[in-house]
């Protein structure tokens, strides 16, 4: 994930800018604070069993080499899971969920994901494409565009153009005169479109669709977050139901997980079992989502963990993020949420000179392995599925100065340790409820 500083004091101009367009998003009043008591008290989940079937003699290396990487880069937190042919094999906390309490990493632990909720997008994009709502070739705009009821905010026609595949393979070619993401300066935006910081969806997308200078659709690979933002307003618009109850009952559910859900940015509205948040060392703070705008942690308010949704905005339990991928990782072990066609749909390797990327959600993908990454100022996460029958995920609560690069110092530490350790044969996802 991108992070995005705001270094400009924002012109006053922009408070008196109207974008074209026939109607104004209607303010929506915020929402108290929920504040949850005794949070780890909260949920009667047991994972000790998990942590004693992973420590064996064969296992005992990895877990010194995980204590080593923790000191190493200065990581409060973190949590890995691995398995075989999808089969759980290990599962292990180690440092801090909250330092301040006391309080130590176990595997049901939930964790920022950043970027990898783009592949939980992707499979959910998927799932409707089997069901024949759309295709991949589908135009979100236009007279036919599944959204074809916000074109009045369209400044330039060449997103009539836009299709799903385009959104899932960041090659919409977006553009906005902020030269930034906007889904990292939710402050701006809502300025600019005279509405309540942090701004609706909404809001967000008439500012992106109001913008004249774009570039044609498929011409080149521009990573872009609203771009999967809008693929949840797509799935909202197809479905019927909001973004995350869809995803969590017609594909996490199916799949045996229900405790992943879209994150919070305040630390008072957290949810059960999940770990606090940290920053690296002299990390820049950001002008906080909410009035009255003064300074904030980027591991708080001063990033907008629910407006990234669809692109950034799950927490999970590395053991349910390995679930997860075991849906989708072409093994006959469990059978896959999707079909054949559809993983090897999201798995296309780039093969023309183009060097565009063809994957759907993934970030990477190799005759080696299958890899997904995501960051922001206050975790890591790496996620990996090999061609040996290896995955793993390892989830940390703390940023690091690597920035987004730090998912590969993950890699590298996982590839020397799966060199050297060797698994029980065993399923300990058959010992998770």
């Amino acid at each position: 994930m991108r992070n995005v500083s705001w270094l400009m004091i924002f012109p006053i101009i922009f408070t008196f800018f109207q974008c074209d367009s026939p109607t104004t998003p209607p303010t929506q009043p915020q929402k108290p604070v929920k504040i949850i008591r005794n949070i780890d008290d909260t949920e009667e989940i047991n994972y000790d069993t998990l942590v004693k079937l992973s420590s064996t003699p064969q296992t005992a290396l990895l877990d010194s080499m995980a204590w080593d990487f923790l000191r190493q880069w200065e990581i409060k937190g973190m949590t890995i899971a691995v398995s075989y042919y999808g089969k759980l094999v290990y599962a292990k906390g180690f440092g801090w969920a909250d330092e301040e309490r006391k309080i130590p990493v176990k595997p049901h632990h939930l964790f920022r994901i950043a970027s990898a909720s783009k592949l939980i997008t992707a499979v959910g994009i998927m799932h409707l494409v089997e069901q024949g709502k759309f295709t991949l070739d589908s135009k979100v705009f236009g007279e036919q565009g599944i959204l074809k009821r916000y074109n009045a905010w369209i400044a330039n026609k060449l997103m009539y153009d836009i299709t799903i595949r385009h959104l899932l393979t960041h090659t919409a070619g977006w553009w906005n005169y902020l030269h930034t993401d906007p889904m990292f300066v939710p402050v701006q935006i809502a300025q600019i479109m005279q509405t309540p910081s942090p701004p609706p969806f909404d809001s967000v997308m008439r500012f992106m669709l109001s913008q004249k200078n774009v570039f044609q659709p498929g011409a080149f690979y521009d990573y872009s977050n609203f771009g999967y933002a809008l693929l949840g307003k797509i799935i909202e618009e197809v479905s019927g139901k909001d973004y995350e109850t869809f995803m969590r009952e017609q594909v996490l559910a199916r799949m045996g997980i229900r405790r992943m859900r879209i994150g919070r940015s305040r630390y008072q509205e957290r949810f059960p079992n999940e770990v606090r948040y940290y920053v690296a060392p002299n990390t820049p703070q950001n002008i906080s989502i909410y009035p009255p705008h003064d300074s904030a942690s980027r591991a708080y308010e001063g990033t907008y963990i629910q407006g990234l949704g669809a692109a950034g905005g799950w927490i999970a339990s590395a053991v349910d993020m390995l679930r997860f991928l075991s849906y989708i990782d072409g093994w006959n072990m469990p059978k896959d949420f999707l079909s054949s066609q559809s993983i090897a749909e999201m798995t296309l390797q780039t093969t023309d000179s183009t060097h565009i990327q063809k994957a759907l959600g993934w970030k990477k993908i190799s005759a080696e392995k299958w890899w997904r990454t995501g960051n922001l100022a206050s975790t890591n996460i790496s996620l990996t599925r090999r061609n040996d029958g290896f995955a793993w995920v390892v989830i940390t609560n703390t940023g690091s100065w690597r920035g987004s690069f730090f998912p590969y110092e993950i890699e590298g530490f996982m590839t020397r340790a799966l060199q050297k350790v060797k698994f029980p044969e065993h399923n300990l996802f058959e010992v998770v409820p």
